[in-house]
């Protein structure tokens, strides 16, 4: 699930359980006071305090240990969890219909594989939801003075690298797509050679840029509208289009910055609500949750949009907060 999701979810109070692992001092006429072993333990943690870090993507829990399944570790003392988007943790409450519906939204998020590549080299990415992670670049050692024979050696090694690599990351993200860009036949060979093991394949013809510019830029490229349809990112992408058109036409239904933005959500103004994580260097974390959840509970789509993505930047520089609101809001 959404990090991001979750923190939104969890509140102070709340009572959480999770695999963690914790020191536990030894025992024994021979042991060195200070020496410890560190052991797996499932423990519940009442939450004093939550951390959301986009960057690292975690989500940091602390709080007082209430209940273990090992002996050897108390409870009434402090502990911190580390949740990662693999990490599985368990609410001991009911959520609340808003809640369900942020994650129902979040467990619907589809990945797309991106491979921009020329006969080169071969950019890696994969867009998930709303963040896009670089995994990495490919290169084929193929220069311009081989022999027919070895560019045909190189070049077959090179696709099976490749292939190798994206079996790899589908593996680990069923369903996913397959997006293949760049100049030149070399995308055509891959997709021959990615056929034979996935359906969920689709070429863009007319993109010239490879290796990691061009996996991050194809995110947003206009070539992969149709492609990326339906989803929390092209959703985004609508909303700040339409941000931008009435910016341009002084269209007063729009809030621009958190505070305009805090403005619109009291007033039950805003119909979609994108923040960007640039926001968290600027205001405090409770105070994004709470505008987050206050705009959901009025019946606004609220999306975070971390800066991974051209998207994520440019909401950033138009003050991390941009609504879309459904009628003009007067400054007071």
């Amino acid at each position: 699930m959404d990090l991001w999701i979750i923190r939104r979810i969890i509140n102070k109070g709340d009572n959480v359980e999770a695999w963690t692992t914790r020191e536990v001092k030894q025992e024994g006429d021979f042991v060195r006071p200070d020496k410890g072993r560190r052991i797996k333990v499932r423990i519940r943690l009442m939450v004093e305090h939550l951390s959301f870090d986009s960057e690292l993507g975690r989500l940091k829990i602390r709080g007082i240990i209430t209940g273990t399944s090992d002996e050897s570790v108390s409870k009434g003392v402090h502990h911190s969890i580390e949740v990662t988007p693999s990490t599985e943790i368990v609410l001991l409450r009911e959520i609340t219909p808003e809640q369900s519906r942020m994650i129902s939204r979040s467990s619907s998020y589809k990945s797309f594989v991106i491979i921009s590549l020329d006969s080169r080299e071969a950019g890696i990415g994969i867009l998930k939801g709303l963040s896009f992670s670089y995994l990495g670049t490919i290169r084929s050692e193929i220069s311009g003075k081989l022999f027919r024979q070895d560019y045909s050696k190189h070049m077959n090694q090179y696709i099976s690298n490749i292939t190798e690599t994206v079996l790899g990351i589908i593996n680990k993200n069923p369903n996913s797509e397959i997006i293949l860009l760049g100049p030149g036949q070399t995308k055509n060979l891959l997709a021959n050679k990615l056929r034979e093991v996935t359906k969920q394949l689709q070429l863009i013809e007319g993109f010239d840029v490879t290796g990691e510019d061009g996996a991050r830029l194809a995110v947003n490229d206009v070539r992969l509208k149709s492609i990326l349809k339906g989803t929390e990112y092209e959703y985004a992408q609508s909303i700040l289009e339409e941000a931008k058109v009435r910016l341009a036409k002084n269209d007063t239904r729009i809030a621009i910055g958190f505070s305009t933005c805090e403005i619109a959500v009291n007033a039950r103004a805003v119909e979609s609500l994108l923040l960007a994580d640039e926001l968290f260097r600027k205001v405090s974390e409770e105070k994004i949750v709470q505008l987050a959840n206050d705009a959901e509970k009025l019946g606004a789509k609220v999306i975070l949009v971390d800066s991974s993505t051209l998207l994520g930047i440019q909401i950033g520089r138009m003050g991390g907060a941009v609504a879309i609101l459904r009628y003009h809001v007067g400054s007071g």
